[in-house]
């Protein structure tokens, strides 16, 4: 009986230790290339504490965090790459722009080259799959900027620091709540 007892309990133990032993997983996003304007995939479903890590090609992008109401628009805290200039002719050694996911809310991306992100160049993480916050939903407000001619971008380097976050405020133009937090390792 007690042997019994022993390799149940064992047994036990080693599931236990596996299941917490999770490990953190690394969602690969191409920005730009052959593809186009786009990031491919343009959704991912993280988990807390894994890593998104953004792989530039072709051109000239960035990476930069904006909010569902205003897509094309760098969230005052948020991330942001910088741009990263990559040649045609590059076939290997992609510059790349890694984020942990902090919590499970949304994380809206968007381009800040100028003409990118009205043309469709976004990213979501964690958007809802139906409702209001959806990527189609925020795809499409993208989409609906084509029409209002963008300010040049500034570019700012956004390496080594991890981006913080604001509440925001009923005096805001964005909604009351917390927007997806993601440090920049």
């Amino acid at each position: 009986m007690f042997t019994k007892l022993g390799f149940l309990f064992t047994l036990a133990s080693l599931l236990f230790l596996t299941v917490s032993a999770k490990k953190h997983r690394t969602f690969e996003i191409i920005v730009g290339g052959d593809a186009g304007l786009v990031y491919t995939p343009p959704v991912v479903y993280p988990e807390v504490g894994d890593t998104l890590r953004f792989s530039f090609r072709a051109k000239n992008h960035s990476v930069t965090q904006g909010s569902f109401n205003k897509p094309c628009t760098k969230l005052k805290h948020g991330f942001d790459s910088g741009f990263n200039p990559v040649s045609p002719d590059q076939k290997h050694d992609f510059p790349y722009f890694d984020v942990k996911v902090k919590n499970k809310k949304p994380i809206w991306v968007h381009c800040e080259q100028v003409g990118h992100c009205p043309a469709g160049m976004v990213f979501a993480a964690n958007p809802d799959l139906e409702g209001k916050k959806t990527f189609a939903n925020f795809l499409a407000k993208a989409l609906a900027l084509q029409s209002i001619s963008p300010a040049a971008p500034q570019p700012t380097a956004g390496h080594g620091y991890s981006a913080k976050f604001r509440r925001f405020n009923s005096e805001d133009e964005e909604e009351a709540e917390v927007e997806g937090e993601a440090e920049v390792v």
